[in-house]
């Protein structure tokens, strides 16, 4: 009788566990290695530091590319720009304003899109393929220069704090989707915001369109470095592409209160375009402008994934994922309601499938997302090429403040050997590169219930 019971209570400790699972999402973590061959050549200066190379970044958009004989996952991710840092403002002459910077210790770095396969316990870069302009030629990750399409309003730097050149046909490239229907790739930009559409076999972009040369032009509105973020293709072929957080449409983004950022829809074959409202979680974040988006994938023709985060108002930052529907929502005209509001507009709806960071994701961001199956989720993260850059020998300001942040410093013409500048005084503070160790994380996530379940009935 005694032994009955024992039987029984562990049979029912089982079934109890089995149902707990059901309802939890289930994860499978690796981290992505890169071959050494795929590593990006660091300067002379570095080779101690990076003897290999800076580990490239491949976590900036993920598809889904297909299931091989083996069992094994394919997937398609891109680089974003490139190896770079925060760095000092650069004054050009005496008395002007410092201008934003960004260090870039390898200018030569070519974008591209890299093929990840997921087999067993491992998950690993096996091509990587690099990005052509619509010459032909690769292209770079410099920023566009003033003026041109796509200006951030940075002056690249070398590893020395010299000035390097733009490249008007550089982009910044955060997102990926594959268009089973023509055979092509779509990207998304954060210099213009860009979409652009990639011949997949070369890599060659065919169509390219930039704010107010086939896309709204308020999106030239964006926040330098938010343009657009993710990008996903739906069955029937449209484009969707979210811009990463709230434009600044008056030059006080800081104070906005807008509660929401757009999606583009493009449709490849007449070239018409229309804008959504995504409502971020406001209530979230100290300030909206600090609200972001990861990635897009599309589920269907009107409902789609999308990965919410930025720094809470607890300090804290927020991954989130969540089942988007966009039927009801309004056409937005190319007008800027972020300072106006939306009126009686409809903004898309939402529900909460997973919230990343309370199933131990530790990575700053999720920066790529792609659909496997109705349960399936595959999540990215970006590496930001190994590198982080330190300040040694911090410089206190006139309040006796120590000063920890590179872009309160300033370089100008008359330190080529990049002399450190602190309210127009030379300091002995000095930037260097160090590597990060941090890896490319990626993770299957396999949820209780298919994502289309998520939205109330």
């Amino acid at each position: 009788m005694r032994l009955a019971s024992l039987l029984l209570a562990l049979l029912l400790t089982c079934t109890a566990a089995s149902a707990q699972d059901a309802t939890q999402a289930q994860v499978r973590k690796f981290d992505v290695t890169v071959s050494p061959r795929d590593y990006v050549a660091a300067p002379a200066s570095l080779k101690k530091l990076f003897p290999k190379g800076f580990p490239t970044g491949v976590g900036s958009g993920l598809a889904f590319a297909g299931k091989e004989k083996d069992g094994s996952l394919l997937f398609l991710s891109v680089t974003d720009r490139g190896p770079n840092a925060d760095s000092p403002k650069f004054v050009g002459s005496p008395g002007e304003k410092g201008l934003p910077t960004k260090m870039f210790p390898a200018p030569g770095f070519h974008p591209a899109v890299a093929t990840i396969k997921v087999k067993g316990n491992a998950a690993s870069v096996v091509k990587m393929t690099p990005i052509r302009g619509l010459d032909g030629k690769p292209v770079t990750g410099l920023p566009p220069a003033k003026g041109e399409h796509g200006s951030t309003g940075e002056t690249p730097l070398d590893v020395n704090l010299k000035v390097l050149g733009h490249d008007q046909q550089g982009i910044d490239p955060e997102g990926i989707a594959i268009d089973s229907r023509r055979g092509t790739l779509w990207l998304s930009d954060e210099y213009g915001p860009f979409l652009m559409e990639l011949d997949r076999k070369t890599g060659q972009i065919v169509r390219k369109l930039a704010p107010g040369a086939g896309l709204p032009s308020i999106l030239a509105k964006r926040q330098p470095n938010r343009g657009a973020e993710g990008v996903a293709v739906t069955p029937s072929g449209k484009v969707v592409a979210a811009v990463q957080s709230i434009l600044d449409t008056d030059g006080k983004v800081k104070d906005s209160k807008a509660a929401f950022t757009r999606l583009v829809e493009y449709d490849p074959d007449t070239d018409k375009t229309r804008m959504l409202a995504y409502p971020i979680d406001e209530t979230a974040y100290k300030r909206t402008a600090d609200a972001k988006i990861g990635d897009v994938t599309a589920v269907s023709d009107t409902q789609f994934l999308i990965v919410e985060q930025g720094e809470g108002r607890d300090g804290k930052m927020r991954n989130l994922v969540y089942l988007v529907d966009i039927s009801r929502a309004s056409a937005l005209p190319d007008l800027p309601l972020e300072t106006t509001g939306l009126g009686g507009m409809v903004p898309a709806r939402k529900w909460l499938v997973a919230d990343l960071v309370a199933l131990g994701w530790t990575a700053e961001k999720a920066e790529g997302m792609a659909l496997v199956d109705a349960r399936t989720i595959a999540l990215a993260s970006d590496n930001d090429f190994g590198l982080a850059a330190v300040l040694d020998k911090p410089a206190q300001d006139k309040n006796g403040k120590t000063v920890t942040k590179p872009d309160d410093y300033t370089v100008g013409r008359d330190g080529q050997s990049g002399k450190l500048m602190l309210d127009g005084k030379p300091v002995d503070t000095t930037i260097s590169l160090k590597p990060s160790g941090e890896k490319t994380a990626m993770w299957l996530l396999t949820l209780p219930k298919p994502v289309t379940e998520y939205m109330p009935k």
